[in-house]
């Protein structure tokens, strides 16, 4: 019994050798151990190519948009409103009537004008044949005239203060405002509404003075603005005018740069706007250095040691790294970089907050989106 036993025993144990074998020279079928690779995997990144920094740079200001033409439309009379065609927002034509006040009074006053300019008249008329028969002295045919100038100069001011009983457009415009209500009393030089033209825009930027030193308007090339409610665009315009005196706490120069109405777009008075420039600098206000670079300001990264950095692609791919630069002054949608970088290099400008030391990466090849970049 115990032999038959130790026979299985060796069985059992042999078959456990054999079968560990072969799960080996399953595994492997030389018989030599090699280990399983996993291929890491290269992602690509949106990168921007390093562009060495020139006299020229691209420069935005800030800009508040107005009308072309502006006016505070008021009365020269006073009296009660009749009349009151201005709601805001309201377009009106040159000529239209914006506002009326009662007509009453100054219709009465004219013509009770009219009758004493008639009776002046007939008076001096009465006068001058007097004279011509020697019955009527100088002094008298002097004083009938006077009486006839003066009726008739009353006259002329009733007729006009008619007239300005009835407020009309003096252009094609905008209600802006509207600053009474109908039959309200109005007083003489009261502020009835707000009037502008908009058939052209205008743009009021803040250039620092430093800039306005050296070259004035004629430093501010290849203008455009583009307006917050719709930033994909830039629209070509011009200066039309500035201030000569600076702003006594910014120090700047107001600038009115002038452009058409942008097409497919509502612009209004009072919307923000951005105004972007090409100045020439002269060595008196430049500020690059030589080998100085400029980047997208989104490739920039910066800690709150104040330190700036940027990471670096190998254009054939390879490990991202990170590398510190001086970072001097923002141009436009690009900052100037003093150092640390060189031109031609790139450098990832998105998935910034995925980047470490030793990523496998790759520029993103153009139009293309996820791994298949």
């Amino acid at each position: 019994m115990k032999k038959i036993l130790k026979i299985v025993l060796v069985s059992a144990g042999g078959a456990m050798l054999v079968s560990t074998i072969g799960a080996l020279f399953l595994i492997n079928g030389n018989g030599r151990d090699t280990p399983t690779a996993k291929a890491d995997v290269i992602r690509p990144i949106p990168t921007a190519v390093v562009q060495a920094a020139s006299g020229d740079s691209i420069r935005t200001f800030p800009g508040k948009v107005r009308a072309s033409r502006r006016v505070e439309l008021a009365f020269s009379v006073p009296g009660p409103l009749e009349r009151l065609n201005a709601e805001e927002g309201c377009s009106i034509r040159q000529g239209e009537i914006v506002a009326r006040l009662d007509q009453r009074d100054y219709q009465y006053a004219l013509d009770k004008a009219k009758a004493e300019s008639e009776n002046a008249r007939r008076e001096f008329d009465r006068c001058g044949e007097l004279l011509k028969q020697k019955v009527a002295t100088e002094v008298e045919y002097e004083n009938a005239e006077t009486a006839h100038d003066v009726a008739l100069a009353e006259l002329h001011t009733r007729r006009k203060a008619l007239e300005d009983t009835v407020l009309r457009a003096p252009f094609d415009g905008l209600v802006v405002k509207r600053h009474v209500e109908n039959h309200e009393h109005v007083q003489a030089k009261q502020t009835i509404v707000s009037f502008q033209d908009i058939s052209r825009i205008e743009v009021v930027s803040q250039v620092p003075e430093r800039l306005f030193a050296h070259g004035g308007t004629d430093a501010l090339k290849a203008l455009q603005v583009r307006f917050d409610a719709d930033s994909s665009r830039w629209f070509d315009a011009e200066v039309r005018e500035h201030s000569a005196d600076s702003d006594a706490v910014t120090r700047t120069y107001d600038v009115v740069i002038a452009l058409a109405p942008p097409s497919g777009l509502n612009v209004l008075p009072g919307m923000t706007a951005e105004v972007k420039a090409r100045i020439a600098e002269s060595p008196e206000v430049s500020t690059t250095t030589e080998g100085a670079t400029r980047i997208p300001v989104e490739a920039l990264c910066r800690g709150e040691d104040g330190q700036s950095w940027v990471w670096v692609i190998d254009p054939v791919g390879g490990e991202a790294v990170r590398r510190a630069v001086e970072a001097a002054e923002l141009c436009g949608d690009s900052v100037e970089i003093r150092s640390g970088l060189r031109s031609g290099e790139q450098v990832a400008i998105a998935a910034l907050h995925v980047l470490r030391e030793g990523l496998l990466v790759r520029p993103m090849a153009s139009g293309k989106e996820g791994l298949d970049g």
